[in-house]
């Protein structure tokens, strides 16, 4: 699979993919929790849960990893839904531990558009408002094997 990417640490973050699938299946499998936890991560499988609440407003959490009460997740709300085309949420990384104290970063924005072209669907992902380079290059990588994975995810015709 080919996916570009702009230079990592830009701002903003940027990263396209071409998906054999058609634009509706690639919006599902942003949009359902059960095909998230497949794909989303540096590593396939490696969410413990997904929530999504799909509506503008609503807000979506993907639990990466808890260990000893200590919980490193993914959050944010909806900003614009439209099936098929195009998805807007927010964005923060949040360590939540067991006391109840939560270490979040500040809110970034994810746009990501989802476009036909012949038998599947292009995906071009704007990730802004990341405030250190250090972050966005962590970011940039991060969408670029999740990325892969779905790509692997929408390549599997058993599905």
């Amino acid at each position: 699979m080919e996916v570009l990417q702009n230079a990592p640490g830009s701002e903003p973050v940027i990263v396209e993919g071409y998906f054999p699938a058609s634009p509706a299946r690639v919006f599902n499998a942003w949009t359902d929790p059960d095909a998230v936890k497949q794909w989303f991560g540096r590593q396939p499988n490696s969410l413990s849960d997904a929530i999504v609440d799909l509506k503008v407003g609503g807000r979506w959490c993907f639990l990466k990893a808890e260990d000893h009460g200590t919980k490193i997740l993914f959050e944010g709300e909806y900003k614009v839904i439209e099936p098929g085309h195009r998805l807007v949420f927010s964005w923060s990384h949040v360590i939540a531990y067991e006391s109840g104290k939560r270490e979040a970063t500040p809110h970034s924005l994810v746009e990501v558009e989802f476009r036909k072209k012949g038998n599947g669907c292009v995906v071009k992902l704007v990730h802004s408002k990341i405030r250190s380079d250090d972050a966005r290059k962590g970011v940039g990588s991060g969408w670029l094997a999740s990325f892969h994975a779905l790509h692997t995810l929408l390549s599997d015709t058993d599905r």
